[in-house]
């Protein structure tokens, strides 16, 4: 009938990625997706994206430069 396979697979391993997360906060999917995959799960930077999401959490960086003066007031 369709719909997705791979959340509940990654529903699974919720526990390391979360773990894997908390140990490296700032890293990028696609090397969360890489440290995953060396420990045997496939997770594509899509997938960890909606994973975040369901569970509430952003992975927003900070900003790395200051706003510019010359914007809008």
């Amino acid at each position: 009938m369709g719909g997705d396979r791979n959340s509940q697979r990654l529903e699974a391993q919720a526990a390391l990625i979360l773990r894997i997360h908390e140990e490296h906060p700032l890293s990028f999917l696609r090397e969360l997706s890489d440290r995953l995959s060396e420990r045997g799960v496939r997770a594509s930077t899509s997938n960890l994206s909606r994973f975040f999401a369901r569970h509430g959490i952003t992975r927003k960086k900070g900003l790395s430069t200051r706003p510019s003066r010359s914007g809008r007031m």
